[in-house]
């Protein structure tokens, strides 16, 4: 007999263990190019979601992995395994393809607004940490003491008159921390900002008006609490992203009318030079009716209010800085996600386009292939136009600028 016997090399993979490994490749393959075309396609359900905010903030990686894939059609057609070659030609170009279009928009979003892009942007790596530099303890309610981190200038830092930020965290109104941007806290007092992020009263139960009322309250214990640490407290940014972000254009409409009230005193502080929202839910009723992210926005407004627009129609309105347009009010700056499947960027625009409508100065950027809380991953493209961005309007707000 002259029958050939196959003895495997050493360190050679049992079959088993390669037709695994097979399958995986092939089953991963499948799923990038299924992530990427959600991303390019938002309006899927569910997937939309999930692809935007796995794609959006790091399209490079995608990139990587589409020409991987591509690496091993080339791999499966030198064995003849017509099949997997098929299969891994299609997902690695729709990858790549897919991957590489998200990138290059949002490269030339970020070049037409002339914003810098460091190398750790375009790879969304290291997330930086950066604690606060004191705790400040504003007030105490409910048995619970409210405070605000402070990230000041470092003495090289200090660039003139520069306002005060008051930065309110988003989450639901039920959920995040005042730490939760701190690599943007530190990034603005690196450019000579102090920035004042502040607790405020969660849900449950509702606090359609504590939230505001303690945000007020921060403005007007923090001006003076501040001061020992060498901030500036004369002049004050209201900004905040999401919940936070709704807060802050809300509170800074209602000081202008004086529509609004303090949980901690009679008196109420000058309203901001300025406000900044990220992603706001600015129209709370409009959040219930689009009832975004799988439910999530009905789910918010209603423990946030107590009930539905029809049972509370004033709550809504009172915590909807939509509500408060009129002629007269501070700049505004509005960044969302083109992509947004929580608070839709229809309804951002829809503020925006009110406040042009009453004469008020208003700036609107929607960042392409970005969705809520984009700039979560401080380091990616959409990350970097959000803080540059923040970054100009504030310097629109200094003296002489």
């Amino acid at each position: 007999m002259n029958a050939r016997v196959r003895i495997p090399s050493p360190g050679a993979l049992p079959r088993w263990a390669r037709r695994t490994a097979l399958a995986l490749g092939l089953v991963a393959s499948g799923l990038a190019a299924l992530v990427t075309l959600g991303a390019i396609i938002p309006a899927v359900p569910v997937l939309g979601y999930y692809a935007t905010t796995w794609v959006g903030p790091r399209p490079l990686w995608y990139v990587v992995f589409g020409l991987v894939i591509a690496a091993g059609a080339v791999v499966a057609w030198r064995r003849g395994k017509r099949r997997t070659t098929v299969w891994t030609t299609v997902t690695s170009a729709v990858t790549a393809i897919g991957a590489a279009t998200v990138l290059i928009t949002q490269l030339l979003y970020a070049h037409s607004q002339n914003v810098p892009l460091s190398a750790a942007d375009v790879l969304a790596v290291d997330q930086p940490t950066a604690p606060p530099d004191h705790v400040i303890a504003y007030d105490r309610v409910e048995g619970r003491t409210l405070k605000a981190g402070l990230w000041a200038p470092r003495a090289a830092h200090r660039q003139g008159d520069k306002p005060m930020v008051i930065w309110i965290h988003g989450g639901g109104f039920a959920t995040g921390s005042r730490d939760q941007r701190a690599g943007d806290y530190r990034w603005l007092a690196n450019h000579g900002y102090p920035v004042l992020s502040i607790d405020y009263r969660l849900t449950p139960p509702p606090r359609w008006k504590d939230a505001s009322d303690d945000v007020v309250c921060a403005m007007s214990r923090l001006a003076r609490m501040a001061r020992p640490y060498g901030v500036d407290t004369s002049r004050t940014v209201l900004v905040g992203g999401s919940a936070g972000g709704s807060l802050a254009l809300n509170v800074a409409y209602g000081l202008k009318s004086g529509h609004i009230a303090s949980s901690c005193t009679a008196l109420l502080p000058a309203p901001p030079v300025a406000v900044a929202g990220f992603y706001p839910a600015s129209d709370l009723k409009g959040t219930w009716q689009d009832n975004g992210l799988m439910g999530f926005g009905r789910e918010i407004t209603e423990a946030y209010t107590g009930g539905t627009p029809a049972q509370h129609p004033e709550r809504y309105r009172y915590a909807s800085a939509t509500s408060r347009v009129r002629p007269g009010l501070m700049p505004s700056l509005l960044v969302t996600g083109a992509s947004d499947h929580l608070i839709r960027q229809s309804r951002v625009r829809g503020l925006a386009d009110r406040l042009r409508q009453a004469h008020d100065p208003v700036r609107f950027n929607a960042i392409p292939y970005s969705d809520h809380a984009f700039d979560d991953t401080y380091h990616s493209i959409a990350g970097a136009v959000g803080r540059n961005l923040l970054l100009r309007f504030l310097n629109g707000t200094a003296p002489g600028a």
